[in-house]
């Protein structure tokens, strides 16, 4: 975001803000992050219909299931979507467009991954964030403060339910970690 000031209110009538420090972290002027998830490989728990993971990933931000940008699992046990970025970057910010249409509830729980292991199918990696309210907008942006990974998972554990995501993207830098695989 660009601007001169920062404001920080609580809406409503006779309400008490107290605040010990507020701190702004801006970087110099360079050039913005890209969506470094953009058409990268993708795969998901399952797949119903036409609504495949690389939906996620396909620039489309439209919310609405019929004009076929969303992902769709089936009902899983711990339904999950996770894209390769093929190198290790230094994530500051994931965002999620839900799905617009109706069945919002079906991201809510989720959370968004951040590493570099696929053991145990990625769940162990560290946790950017969590979609724990499904007020107010579609679309949520979790700020990773530059954690490093290969791999964003997106995932509910540990319940039944369908998972839809209209689009997924990852802006980072590359990182100087180098990535080494053995075969």
């Amino acid at each position: 975001m660009e601007g001169r000031f920062v404001n920080v209110f609580l809406p409503g009538q006779k309400k008490t803000l107290t605040l010990c420090e507020v701190e702004v972290y801006a970087a110099p002027a360079v050039e913005p992050l890209q969506n470094v998830a953009l058409n990268r490989e993708t795969v998901q728990s399952s797949v119903s219909a036409a609504y495949g993971p690389s939906k996620g990933v396909d620039g489309c931000r439209n919310g609405n299931l019929v004009a076929e940008c969303c992902t769709h699992t089936l009902e899983d046990l711990g339904p999950w979507w996770r894209v390769d970025l093929l190198a290790v970057y230094k994530v500051s910010a994931v965002t999620i467009i839900n799905r617009q249409d109706g069945y919002t509830e079906r991201i809510l729980g989720a959370q968004i991954l951040i590493g570099n292991s696929l053991e145990q199918n990625g769940t162990q990696n560290p946790s950017c964030g969590m979609i724990k309210s499904l007020a107010g907008t579609p679309t949520y942006t979790f700020q990773c403060n530059e954690m490093e990974g290969r791999y964003i998972n997106v995932i509910i554990p540990g319940i039944k339910r369908y998972m839809t995501l209209c689009e997924v993207e990852v802006f980072a830098s590359v990182s100087g970690t180098v990535l080494r695989c053995y075969f």
